[in-house]
């Protein structure tokens, strides 16, 4: 397992006052995953410059693409300070980073604490925070031993430098306090470090064991492996030939325009027991290291069902299945060579808390979630904006206000990729019948996309504001209050921006206002196709059990508005997402009484003669 390193402000001093040219490139290369620190280390390097470097340009600027920095909670700060007792304790930077290094190294990270400060290498084993330290010589001497042959010798000389500066200054503090600990702490770091004969063995095995994990990939994928690889792998081919059948299932209801829900999700769940049971009792048999092999290499084709099983499982009503199929898709995630699944699945959980009102949890998912994407460059926008939603709504406003600013920063990197990810957020959120916090979310969206004159994005932005406009209910509205002010400040907009928005967002309400009027429709029972063309399909916004155990289901159409269905006789474990078609039957309309009208914001309720002549069903796109 690689080490992910977090790194404190003397380490990146040493590197300015010492380092030459090509430290960016030959870090780049050593650490692919990049340097981890908190927003303390940008103000305690800020002012520092690159002394060797032609105009000695600020290191901070240059360093920043290979950063991953991480806001902390001030509580968390305070708690590890209280912990370890006061007077010990060092400044807030630098407890910032060993919960940092906490956090990590609960991730089931190899965690190294990069710091000169021996203090926080005793109090981090006094409370046994779960990361190692080293001080930045010995940092820069394990780059030399991982890094390529191009950056050996420039790490090596680098650390000497480093280290006889650290010992200089340890020696001129001999009269302030006891350094031979400290001493024998910087000595006994550099020894653990080199690498050991039994470690190259390992790697050499692991690196045998991955590409036979590769070809049994490869095979179960259609590809054709090396006859050596497939030789080695004995049976495994053949027990694991099931998977293949769980592509074929998603790729079956992918290729379907719609599919019945309960119907699909019955079938998966079979399918996938039947697929594991066949699998494993092939596995029974075999020794541990070839059951190692064949869980890895299936591990992406049972990640892919388990995610779909979570969509329709979701769909269907069932939160609590949905959140099962999304934490085993995380554990399969696990073993895959690829960090985006685990930083996917990580995000679903965290939506899936969102929709609970579990709001600490979804912020700690989002915040996992946003680490993963960091780590890989990837987008981390909406990570941001739902981690901070969650604070704000779990009412941690310091920390909501730490990541307001990392998402006002990503903003103003690319506005019009902001306006793009904001509208997929905000889509994903009215699916799952959060529709206060989607209005939010698609305003933000809304002035990112007017300001980069998207005229595309921003017309889309204004259907789906209209929808929720529409959809969204008094009790909606109130619960959620004061988090438009705090969203408000991820974009603030130009003057002659602010006033098409303004223009927009009027237009927006007239079109809601037009939705919102009851459906004209014959008196009586009629033909659903005079009320509702064959084509006409509802989507699904949440179902209501009534006191006396009825059944009202809330659709919205982009032209009808929001129009509940009654269907007193009937079951039925429907969730927002799904789609309604009524056909071969008769229906009767009526304005919505008072009550529902204000609830729900109905524009018509609409009762059906025979029940079992609607339909529901969804589109999954995998």
């Amino acid at each position: 397992m690689p080490t992910t390193w977090v790194v404190d402000s003397n380490c990146f001093i040493h590197m300015g006052s010492m380092a030459q040219n090509n430290l960016i490139e030959d870090l780049n290369k050593s650490i692919p995953e990049g340097i981890f620190v908190t927003p303390g280390v940008h103000k305690e390097i800020r002012t520092v410059r690159f002394q060797r470097w032609k105009n000695k340009p600020k290191l901070l600027d240059k360093m920043l693409p290979i950063l991953t920095t991480i806001n902390i909670d001030d509580d968390q700060i305070r708690g590890l300070a209280t912990q370890i007792g006061e007077r010990a304790a060092p400044q807030d930077v630098d407890l910032s980073l060993m919960v940092l290094a906490s956090k990590l190294a609960r991730e089931g990270r190899d965690v190294t604490l990069v710091t000169d400060d021996f203090k926080m290498t005793t109090t981090s084993q006094k409370v046994n925070l779960g990361f190692t330290t080293c001080p930045p010589s010995t940092f820069l001497q394990r780059l030399s031993e991982i890094g390529p042959n191009a950056c050996k010798s420039r790490f090596r000389s680098l650390s000497r430098r480093t280290r006889a500066a650290e010992m200089r200054y340890a020696i001129s503090r001999v009269n302030e306090y006891d350094i031979q600990a400290k001493l024998t702490w910087m000595v006994d770091s550099l020894i653990d470090s080199k690498p050991q004969i039994k470690q190259q063995e390992t790697v050499s095995e692991k690196s045998s064991e991955q590409k036979l994990i590769r070809a049994l990939r490869k095979f179960l994928l259609g590809g054709e492996p090396k006859k050596s690889h497939m030789n080695k792998l004995l049976s495994l081919p053949e027990i694991c030939l099931p998977v293949k059948e769980l592509d074929e299932y998603l790729q079956q209801i992918s290729s379907n325009s719609s599919v019945v829900v309960s119907d699909t999700y019955a079938d998966g769940i079979e399918k996938i027991s039947s697929v594991l049971e066949r699998v494993g009792i092939g596995l029974a048999p075999l020794d541990e290291d070839m059951a190692e092999i064949a869980h890895r290499a299936i591990a992406g084709h049972i990640y892919r069902m388990e995610t779909c099983l979570a969509m329709l499982a979701k769909l269907n009503g069932n939160l609590m299945n949905a959140r099962l199929h999304l934490s085993r898709a995380l554990h399969h995630a696990t073993l895959i060579d690829d960090v985006k699944s685990e930083m996917l699945a990580t995000n679903q959980l965290g939506l899936l808390a969102l929709a609970r009102n579990k709001w600490t949890r979804a912020a700690e998912l989002f915040e996992i979630a946003e680490r993963q994407a960091q780590t890989i460059k990837a987008s981390r926008l909406t990570y941001v904006v739902c981690a901070g939603m969650a604070r704000y709504l779990s009412d941690e406003k310091t920390l909501a206000a730490k990541h307001l600013s990392s998402a006002q920063k990503l903003v103003e990197e690319n506005l019009a990729q902001a306006g793009t990810e904001l509208l997929v957020l905000g889509e994903a959120l009215m699916a799952m019948d959060e529709v206060g916090l989607a209005i939010e979310v698609l305003d933000e969206g809304m002035e990112c996309a007017i300001e980069a004159k998207q005229a595309a994005l921003t017309e889309r932005l204004a259907e789906y504001l209209v929808l929720a406009n529409n959809a969204l209910t008094k009790s909606e509205a109130e619960q959620y209050l004061g988090l438009r002010q705090y969203l408000d400040d991820i974009n603030t907009v130009e003057r002659t921006s602010a006033d098409e928005f303004e223009e927009r967002m009027s237009g927006i309400e007239q079109q809601a206002e037009i939705m919102s009027q009851p459906i004209e429709a014959p008196d009586g029972w009629v033909s659903a196709e005079v009320v509702f063309p064959s084509s006409t399909k509802f989507t699904v916004l949440r179902q209501i059990i009534t006191s006396g155990n009825e059944v009202l289901i809330i659709g919205q159409h982009g032209n009808l508005g929001v129009v509940g269905f009654w269907l007193p006789d009937s079951e039925y474990n429907v969730s927002a997402g799904q789609n309604i078609t009524i056909a071969q039957t008769q229906v009767k309309v009526a304005d919505a009484p008072t009550k529902l009208r204000s609830e729900h914001n109905l524009s018509s309720l609409v009762a059906i003669k025979d029940c079992s002549k609607i339909s529901f069903s969804a589109e999954i796109n995998m």
